[in-house]
């Protein structure tokens, strides 16, 4: 009468049941393993997307380098580097005869923009390998750091004229060094497209006055408009870079110690990218893909 109060069949269930838990639990293991990323962590690291959170203020320093760059090179070679707007105006002067072609203000200023146009035709494709990584921030500002340094080695080294005024001696070597700081100045302008700061292109100021007083929001308190701030301390920028470089021109009489700013500032910014915080948001995704 008593019988078996447990059946059979219930009493077989229970530890298959169990069973089979602790079969999940001994693939867990191996599942987790599954999900690591076998590559080297300096490549994960480099793979990473940075965080643009106050990635403005790398692209504000770059417009105190412009006005650098080109105060100190219109001083000694009569054009610009990174202002192609002024190159144009220079380049349509010497087509009319209006300028002294002894000076070859428009060759100078031919060469700067066509190095101008093939350095953003160079740094644009770097978007395909990633525009937010730091590989792709690391290898952008590394490049103009040593493209720079070629060119001020070139001048302080005496193979090329170092001379902070202008003059008419070995013009067309001067296009080297000229040529290739142009290049390296379409770099930063590339690496804000590739971090969505097109208010501060680094390299012109027509549009952005224009901006900046068409703001709808231009006379809010000073933490409620970001963009505005942006372009007022870019203008700052440019003029304290154009300061600066005018003065190191005049006072030691060569281009050559404003171009050495340019390459140690260009390093340090190659070397911020390596601990530049992650994306948050592109960090979470990946998680989440690798649970999944």
């Amino acid at each position: 009468m008593a019988g078996n109060l447990y059946p059979e069949t219930d009493s077989c269930e229970a530890p298959n049941a169990n069973s089979e838990q602790f079969r999940d639990v001994e693939a867990l293991p191996q599942q987790l393993s599954g999900t690591i990323d076998p590559r080297p962590w300096i490549t994960r690291h480099l793979a990473q997307d940075v965080n643009p959170e106050h990635a403005d203020l790398i692209f504000l320093v770059c417009y105190f380098l412009s006005g650098l760059s080109d105060s100190s090179a219109y001083r000694a070679w009569g054009c610009f580097v990174s202002m192609q707007t002024g190159n144009t105006v220079f380049l349509g002067l010497g087509a009319s005869d209006t300028l002294d072609q002894t000076t070859y203000h428009w060759l100078k200023s031919l060469v700067s923009i066509l190095s101008f146009l093939v350095g953003s035709a160079v740094y644009s494709k770097t978007q395909y390998f990633g525009p937010q990584t730091r590989r792709t921030l690391v290898v952008n500002f590394g490049s103009q750091t040593i493209i720079a340094s070629v060119a001020a080695s070139l001048l302080q080294s005496g193979v090329i004229e170092d001379s902070g005024v202008v003059t008419d001696n070995h013009v067309f070597l001067k296009l080297v060094p000229l040529s290739l700081i142009a290049f390296q100045c379409a770099g930063q302008m590339a690496a804000s497209r590739l971090l969505s700061f097109p208010e501060i292109p680094t390299t012109v100021l027509t549009s952005l006055y224009y901006d900046l007083v068409s703001e709808p929001g231009l006379l809010r308190p000073l933490g409620r408009n970001k963009r505005r701030n942006r372009r007022i301390t870019s203008i700052i920028g440019v003029i304290g870079g154009s300061v600066i470089g005018g003065w190191l021109s005049k006072s030691t009489g060569r281009i050559s110690p404003a171009l050495w700013i340019v390459v140690a500032s260009k390093f340090a910014i190659s070397a911020i990218w390596l601990f530049w915080k992650q994306d948050p948001a592109k960090a979470q995704g990946h998680s989440t893909a690798s649970i999944s």
